[in-house]
This record gives structure tokens, C-alpha cells and sequence, in this order.
């Protein structure tokens, strides 16, 4: 019988998605596929002040809860180097990605992806490739669209998307309901909103859609793995999103 080996990622969801390349390339040297367990309930600590949709049963944030879970889990599943994902019932690990947190890796800046490199150098690989698995879908998630994605952490606050006024009819917002009327309210757009089942449903849309404009959620980490043209607005005080690829941009600035 041979070795189970398995992956954790104690982190949140955006910070799994970017260990994708890292995952992916132990079995492109190795053959062997992986297990992905994902810790829920790990408490979150990020910058002060910072609001996260995610709680814990008794309201506190985490990284993840178990609703994330399920709703990462069929993206993991159609990845061709995963053999199973599911959370983590305190099993041994064969490599443990929350090391991230424990090694100087340039946190928060720089490059998420890269994080993982330099604590398992064995694992860099070339992020300018198509990294993520996404099926093709029947369904018409964001066929013509422009899909925006802002959540409230990590935001540049000289953003001002009241240009996009004339596109409404071709914008459509995917984030939770609170991040939607926050941005529709603060720039006075009435755009239609994406309802996903699951993080698949996302990933498919994101690949439907004619481009997507995003700051630094997990969403545009799925924008990256398929190399979809994208435009990332940074977060000048934790720039750790690094667009690579062809028609995959990034600003600063408002002019930008």
C-alpha cells in the first residue's frame, strides 16, 4: 500500500489558492498525488482594524469555517494532482504550508506564491503558466461579463470605480452582500451580482468572463492560475499580489 501523502493548509482561502503551484509541482516531480487538508477554525490575526466575513461557530474571525470549506473542496477535487480534500482531523501531515507563517518569507509583501518557495525550495515552479484546473461549464455564469471582485481588507484607498458608470450593464459583482452594497453604494453603481454555489462555480465564471477587475482576494488568485486578463488594484501597505502573465495588470495610483 503505498504512502498517503498529504498537504496542510491551515491558512484562509485566497493564501490555499495561491499554494496551488507549489502543490502542483510535487507531483509533477513526483507522480504522487496529494491529499489537501484544510484547518478550519484557526483563529485569523490580520492588520488592525481589518473586517473578515469569515467567523468561528461563537462569531470570531478565522481563517476558515467550515461553510468555506465546502465551498473550496470542488475546486480542490477537479485539480488532476489532488486524490482527496477534506478537513483536517488532526492526522499527520507530510508537509505542513502553514510553515509560511513560522519562516521569515517577506510577509506581507512580495509574493504569496513565492511564500511557499522559500520555505520548500523544491516546490518553486514557473507561475507564469496555467496552474488551475477549471472545467468547462453548461451554465451561463458570466458569458460577456466583466467580473468584479473587492473585498473590504487590503483595499487602495485612492480607488474611485464611478468610471465604470457607462459599463454597468456589463459588470457583474461576485463577493459576499455586504462587500456588493459597498461597492455599488460608495460609487453609485447599480450592477447585477454573481450567485456561485461553490468556489468552482467562481472559478468557471472568472474563466467565462471577459476580463476581471479585482484588489488582492482569493478570487484573483483563481484569475491568475487561469492566466485570465486581469486588473489588480494593490494594497500599498501589503502589496504581496504580484500579476504575471499576458494582459494581467496592476495599479497604484488612480491614474493608473
Amino acid at each position: 500500500m503505498s504512502e498517503k501523502i498529504t498537504f496542510l493548509h491551515p491558512g484562509n482561502i485566497g493564501d490555499c489558492w495561491a499554494a496551488i503551484p507549489a502543490m502542483r509541482e510535487y507531483y509533477r516531480k513526483t507522480g504522487k498525488k496529494i491529499t489537501v487538508l484544510l484547518e478550519k477554525d484557526r483563529k485569523a490575526e490580520y492588520y488592525e482594524g481589518a473586517t473578515h466575513p469569515t467567523k468561528d461557530d461563537k462569531g470570531n474571525q478565522c481563517m476558515l469555517n467550515q461553510a468555506m470549506v465546502d465551498m473550496m473542496i470542488p475546486l480542490l477535487k477537479v485539480q488532476d494532482f489532488v486524490e482527496e480534500a477534506k478537513v483536517w482531523e488532526k492526522e499527520p501531515v507530510t508537509v505542513d504550508l502553514g510553515e509560511i507563517r513560522n519562516t521569515y518569507v517577506g510577509m506581507p509583501s512580495l509574493s504569496i506564491n513565492r511564500w511557499y518557495f522559500y520555505v520548500f525550495p523544491d516546490l518553486a515552479c514557473d507561475l507564469s503558466k496555467v496552474w488551475l484546473d477549471v472545467p468547462d461549464t453548461d451554465k451561463d455564469l458570466a458569458k460577456g461579463k466583466i467580473i468584479i471582485t473587492r473585498s473590504e481588507r487590503y483595499k487602495n484607498e485612492s480607488a474611485d470605480f464611478s468610471f465604470l458608470k457607462p459599463y454597468e450593464d456589463e459588470l457583474i459583482f461576485c463577493g459576499t452582500m455586504r462587500e456588493y452594497n459597498n461597492f455599488c453604494m460608495q460609487f453609485d453603481l447599480n450592477i447585477k451580482k454573481l450567485t456561485i454555489a461553490n468556489f468552482l462555480d467562481l472559478a468557471q465564471a472568472i474563466k467565462q468572463s471577459r476580463f476581471h477587475i479585482s484588489n488582492q482576494t482569493q478570487a484573483w488568485q483563481l484569475s491568475q492560475g487561469l492566466r485570465k486578463a486581469s486588473i489588480l488594484e494593490i494594497c500599498g501597505f501589503a502589496p504581496n499580489c504580484i500579476p504575471i502573465g499576458e494582459d494581467c495588470y496592476d495599479w497604484l495610483a488612480q491614474d493608473g
